[in-house]
C-alpha cells in the first residue's frame, strides 16, 4: 500500500484481493473502506488515522478521493467501494460471520443468496447491543467467532466505530479477516437503494447519497468540504517536497 492523504490505501483491486484471500486462510487481521466521511475524520483523529494505517490493506470507498489522488499522483486511480466488495464476496462458498447490522437485514442477506442457489449453512451471525467501543466484551465476542473458524467477517457498525472495534477484536480472534463495509449489507438486500451506474461514473455517489438520506448526509458533507482542501493541499505540498531538483 501506498499513502495517499496520510492514510495507507490499496488501489490495485485485485491486489486487495489476493491480500484479503490468501490471509483468510492462514492468518488474521482487518480491511478498511474508507470514504471521504473516514478520511476526514482520520485528519482530525490520530488514534483513527493509527488504526487505518495498521489494516492489511484499505479500499477507497469513495470516488472523490481516488479522482484527487490520481490528479496529484498524476495516476489513474480507482475506488473500490464496500457495496460492490461485499456483493462479489459474499457469494463465495466459504463460511463467513456477520457482525451488528440487525437480525431482518441478515435473513434478507440469507433470502437473496439462496434464490441464487447459494447455500447459507455457512453463514452465521451475532446481533450486537448499541454500546461504545470500549464496553463490548471482546473476548466473548472472539469466542463465538473461533468456534466457527470463519475466513470473512464482516462488521457492520458504521465508521468510526467499526474500525474501532475492528482492532480492538483482532487479538481475541484466532484467525480470519475482519472487513468493514459498514451499509453495504443494506444495500445488498434493497434496505437501501443500489447507487446507479450514472452516480457511479459522474463522480456524484456524494450526491446520490444526499437525496436519497439527506438528514444523515448533509452533515458530512459539510464537514467533508471544510477539510477536504486542507488534505488536497498538504498532499500537494508532500509531492513538492519529494520531488527531485
Amino acid at each position: 500500500m501506498n499513502k495517499y492523504f496520510n492514510v495507507n490505501f490499496q488501489f490495485d483491486h485485485q491486489e486487495l484481493e489476493k491480500i484479503i484471500e490468501e490471509t483468510s486462510l492462514i492468518g488474521k487481521g482487518y480491511c478498511c473502506f474508507v470514504d471521504a466521511t473516514s478520511l476526514v475524520y482520520s485528519y482530525k483523529n490520530e488514534n483513527f488515522r493509527s488504526i487505518l494505517n495498521a489494516s492489511l490493506a484499505n479500499s477507497c470507498d469513495g470516488s472523490y478521493i481516488a479522482l484527487l489522488a490520481s490528479k496529484i499522483h498524476n495516476k489513474s486511480l480507482k475506488e473500490y467501494i464496500g457495496p460492490d466488495f461485499f456483493k462479489k464476496f459474499i457469494y463465495k462458498n466459504n463460511t463467513q460471520f456477520i457482525i451488528g447490522n440487525t437480525e431482518i437485514v441478515f435473513n434478507k442477506v440469507k433470502d437473496k443468496l439462496e434464490l441464487n442457489g447459494i447455500p447459507t449453512s455457512n453463514l452465521y451471525f451475532i446481533p450486537l447491543p448499541f454500546k461504545s467501543v470500549e464496553e463490548f466484551d471482546y473476548a466473548a465476542i472472539a469466542s463465538k467467532i473461533n468456534k466457527i473458524s470463519p475466513r470473512y467477517i464482516w462488521v457492520s457498525l458504521g465508521a468510526p466505530k467499526q474500525e474501532e472495534f475492528m482492532s480492538r477484536l483482532l487479538p481475541y480472534i484466532d484467525k480470519g479477516v475482519m472487513i468493514g463495509v459498514g451499509a453495504a449489507l443494506n444495500y445488498f438486500t434493497g434496505e437501501v437503494k443500489d447507487i446507479p451506474n450514472w452516480a457511479r461514473k459522474m463522480h456524484l455517489i456524494w450526491l446520490y447519497r444526499i437525496f436519497t438520506e439527506p438528514k444523515k448526509q448533509i452533515k458530512r458533507c459539510k464537514e467533508i468540504l471544510l477539510v477536504l482542501p486542507k488534505l488536497y493541499s498538504q498532499e500537494k505540498k508532500k509531492i513538492k517536497q519529494i520531488k527531485p531538483v
